[in-house]
């Protein structure tokens, strides 16, 4: 979904659509969409710079760190963002200044609209995904869900903790 910066006035050009992504744009090791992205982009011109204010909608299947199961995350994202043309850096110098590193550039007169909205969702996985803040996670000897209940290694505990407080009398 390629936006040519031209179709873009200072009253400003909207997006209002739905789109299918590619689950290899996704960071989280076997994440992938449950849905479609659901978007709505007002792009902006000030000069050269293009003000991208927008919000999108989807849900994503993620692992959870603790009992590596699967859940779904609804995503639910605004943004704001500035694009500058990357040319602009190029004239300047060769290496990009610590404040460059906080814009997102285009080329050729041309916005990626898809790399905005992998990267949205991409900054709304948390960094270990947990399915809820009360998961037990797994046994860390036989593997078995807490969350489902007791696993056999609690009874072994409990055999051994009762034999070791009639040796200790």
């Amino acid at each position: 979904m390629i936006i040519n910066v031209n179709k873009i006035s200072e009253k400003g050009y909207a997006l209002n659509d739905s789109t299918e992504l590619d689950n290899s744009h996704l960071i989280e090791e076997g994440s992938f969409f449950l849905d479609g992205v659901d978007y709505q982009v007002l792009f902006k011109r000030q000069d050269q710079r293009i003000q991208a204010q927008g919000n999108i909608q989807t849900a994503i299947s993620l692992v959870c760190v603790r009992c590596l199961e699967q859940f779904e995350l609804k995503i639910h994202s605004r943004f704001d963002i500035i694009l500058f043309p990357k040319e602009l850096v190029e004239q300047r110098s060769t290496a990009l200044d610590e404040d460059d590193l906080e814009y997102i550039f285009y080329e050729n007169d041309q916005i990626d609209l898809e790399k905005i909205l992998v990267e949205q969702v991409n900054l709304f996985i948390p960094f270990k995904p947990v399915c809820r803040s009360e998961c037990k996670g797994i046994c860390p000897s036989c593997g078995a869900n807490l969350n489902r209940g007791a696993c056999p290694c609690d009874q072994a505990k409990n055999e051994i903790k009762f034999l070791f407080e009639k040796v200790k009398r």
